[in-house]
C-alpha cells in the first residue's frame, strides 16, 4: 500500500491538529482545511476512486443532474470548467466537522469512516446554472442526506431520455 494512501491514523493526526490549531486561537476555517481534505480523499478512496481531485468524468452518469445530462447531450463537446461542477451532497466542511466529532467521541474507526461515508459522502455533476442557485439555497447545510439537499435547491436527477447512457 502507497504511504500516501489515507488511513484512520492520517485522520485522527488531522483531527488532534485542528483541535491543537484552535486551541491556540486559529478560526475553525482555517484549522479543518487539512481534515477536510483527507476525510474527502479517505471518502473517495473507501469507495474505489482515484485520490486525485474530483473531475466530472469521475462522476458514474447515474450521478449527473438531469440538467448536466442534457447539457451534454446537446453538446457533447462541453467543457467541463464551462459548464459543469462536481458536487458534494454533503459539503466537505460538515463531513470533516462529522469526522471530528467521532475522533472526540473516541469512535473514528474504519467501521465508522465507511457508515459516515456510505451516508453523506455522494458526488454529483451539476450545471453552473444549479450551482447558482445551490449557493444561495442550502450551499453549507448538512441535510440527512444529500439527495435533500439538492432537492432543496430544485435539482434533479434521471434520465433525459434513452439516448443518453448511464
Amino acid at each position: 500500500m502507497s504511504k500516501n494512501r489515507h488511513t484512520i491514523e492520517h485522520l485522527k493526526v488531522a483531527c488532534r491538529h485542528v483541535q491543537e490549531l484552535m486551541a491556540v486561537g486559529v478560526t475553525e476555517n482555517y484549522a479543518i482545511r487539512t481534515l477536510e481534505l483527507l476525510s474527502d480523499f479517505y471518502a473517495k478512496l473507501i469507495l474505489e476512486g482515484p485520490a486525485a481531485p474530483h473531475h466530472v468524468s469521475q462522476v458514474p452518469r447515474a450521478q449527473w443532474s438531469l440538467a448536466a445530462k442534457k447539457l451534454l447531450a446537446e453538446n457533447p463537446d462541453a467543457k467541463p470548467r464551462d459548464h459543469f461542477r462536481v458536487e458534494h451532497g454533503t459539503p466537505r466542511r460538515g463531513f470533516a466537522r462529522m469526522v471530528l466529532k467521532l475522533y472526540e467521541q473516541g469512535d473514528l474507526s474504519e467501521q465508522a469512516m465507511r457508515r459516515l461515508v456510505d451516508r453523506y459522502w455522494k458526488l454529483a455533476v451539476i450545471i453552473l446554472d444549479e450551482d447558482a442557485v445551490l449557493a444561495r439555497v442550502a450551499r453549507s447545510m448538512v441535510y440527512e442526506r444529500p439527495e435533500e439537499r439538492w432537492h432543496a435547491a430544485g435539482i434533479v436527477f434521471g434520465d433525459v431520455d434513452q439516448s443518453i447512457s448511464n
